[in-house]
């Protein structure tokens, strides 16, 4: 290991829950990780899940599309705590599912799912340009389980392209609790050890300016110290633009991609 990171903090923008992969990397390169939980999601309520999914089961789809290991999670156990699992099953004979990315597909197996389809680009973009590939007539149509806060970036593309795109909102992000992980990561950047900060997504943009602001009154300036400041995906790319931060984006959207880009860049340092 070449302990690019000792003494070094390394932050991410996820909670510690299924971050294991990111804790191992930077601990084996000697620096400290820290998982900052920007957002709490807050499933739907279980009788309002159970009347739209009992109406998307009234149509057929040809596609299934999982954006995250969250909405995973949330959907399959929502479908499992309303006894709906056979109506799903039903469903996923008839179609194909796409996984954003190998997590996505990994959490989708781990419940007996087949994922047929994952696009080279793991982010809306390549689900976009995979669906092009595929050459899908218009009228097909496609379900979507995502959080509520979700752009409409794919919807937009594909209305365009006449395909049906229909979205089920099962979860609501809500900003995260101010914590002594927070207290902690804040207390690391005003020394200036935090030298890689790593945005996953731009609702994690929004709820991490949120809640530094009501911590560092001017935290803004602690990023000209972070050596790799770095965006997962153009449209976290955009947020964080939108705030006069400029990233640097990473193109492969996987803990390890973004983690040997970091290690990149300070070595160039």
């Amino acid at each position: 290991m070449s302990n690019i990171f000792l003494d070094k903090t390394v932050a991410i923008t996820r909670g510690e829950e299924n971050n294991s992969e990111f804790a191992r990397i930077v601990k084996e390169e000697g620096g400290t990780p820290i998982s900052l939980p920007t957002m709490k999601l807050i499933p739907v309520d279980s009788h309002h899940f159970s009347e739209k999914f009992l109406d998307i089961c009234a149509k057929e789809y040809d596609y299934y599309i999982f954006m995250s290991p969250n909405s995973v999670d949330f959907f399959v156990r929502m479908v499992r705590q309303n006894n709906l699992t056979h109506l799903l099953d039903e469903q996923l004979k008839k179609c194909d599912v796409i996984a954003i990315g190998p997590s996505t597909r990994k959490k989708l197996e781990q419940n007996n799912i087949f994922v047929k389809w994952l696009p080279n680009d793991y982010s809306s973009y390549g689900i976009l340009k995979l669906i092009k590939k595929l050459s899908l007539k218009p009228g097909t149509r496609i379900m979507i389980p995502r959080s509520g806060a979700s752009n409409s970036f794919l919807k937009d593309k594909l209305d365009l392209m006449g395909i049906i795109l229909d979205e089920f909102y099962i979860y609501y992000p809500q900003v995260e609790t101010i914590n002594q992980t927070w207290i902690d990561f804040s207390k690391e950047m005003e020394i200036n050890k935090v030298k890689v900060m790593i945005f996953t997504s731009p609702s994690a943009v929004r709820y991490f300016f949120s809640i530094m602001e009501n911590i560092v009154s001017n935290f803004n300036e602690c990023f000209r110290n972070i050596e790799a400041l770095i965006s997962i995906g153009p449209n976290t790319t955009k947020e964080l633009v939108s705030r006069k931060v400029f990233p640097v984006e990473s193109k492969q959207h996987t803990i390890e991609g973004t983690l040997e880009l970091a290690k990149r860049i300070l070595s160039e340092k």
